[in-house]
């Protein structure tokens, strides 16, 4: 018997296979769509801010001290951009103007960014990243031209910065998509529940010039110093001391 031109049977067939093909491009696209295949959302560990959507933030410092590449997460509510991001997350640092002018005090005490204001474009760059890799504090020392040869205090840790002779490349991902060259500025990207913005240092500082940020580990919560924890323990030991002078 026909119907609608095709046999019961081969129409049968032809809906069965249509349903195979668009299950499996649905899964090889979802596997290829993300910047990582080996890493997402629930890897992160490290979650600041409070709100429904969410963001994945990566850095790769390129620098051969492992981890090279550490990743943060960020929630809010409303509208955000990736310099809210930056603001949120960098526990020290100073941008020399902007909203945000003056030292930045985010969540992560180990985070350290150097940003920029630009005025006529009315957003931010980033000069230079740097992290407390080895949790004894971060420390920067300017070079001889500043925002090109900086360095950290402490050579364990992370630190690159320049502008000319190399320069931080921004990179996002929106809509579980591979990750691209942003030709924005942190100021003007407007990020979106489950975007990504990755920084990668290029050696070489033509536009697009740099490549995208590899296969982070998660970034974790800072450890208090062994002077912060005699602080704390003192301080406790003092309150027992005054509450058992009160009884």
């Amino acid at each position: 018997m026909k119907k609608g031109g095709f046999p019961l049977k081969k129409k049968t067939l032809l809906t069965v296979l249509s349903i195979v093909f668009l299950l499996t491009a649905g899964l090889i696209g979802s596997a290829a769509a993300a910047p990582y295949t080996d890493f997402d959302f629930d890897d992160i560990t490290y979650w600041v801010g409070e709100g429904e959507n969410q963001a994945g933030f990566v850095v790769d410092w390129r620098d051969d001290k492992e981890p090279v590449s550490l990743a943060w997460g960020y929630r809010w509510d409303g509208e955000a951009t990736g310099a809210d991001m930056i603001a949120a997350l960098f526990g020290s640092g100073v941008a020399d103007g902007g909203p945000y002018v003056g030292n930045l005090d985010g969540d992560d005490p180990r985070l350290y960014v150097r940003l920029v204001w630009w005025e006529g474009y009315n957003g931010y760059t980033v000069s230079g990243i740097g992290y407390d890799l080895d949790n004894d504090g971060f420390g920067y020392v300017e070079g001889e031209n500043p925002g090109e040869d900086g360095e950290p205090e402490d050579p364990d840790d992370h630190y690159v910065d320049g502008w000319y002779t190399g320069y931080w490349s921004y990179w996002v991902s929106d809509d579980d998509s591979d990750w691209s060259y942003s030709g924005w500025g942190i100021s003007a990207r407007e990020l979106s529940d489950g975007s990504w913005d990755g920084w990668s240092f290029s050696g070489t500082a033509g536009y697009g010039d740099g490549s995208a940020p590899i296969t982070p580990v998660a970034a974790q919560a800072a450890v208090p110093l062994p002077g912060a924890l005699w602080l704390l323990g003192s301080g406790l030991l003092g309150l027992a001391g005054i509450h058992r002078r009160r009884r």
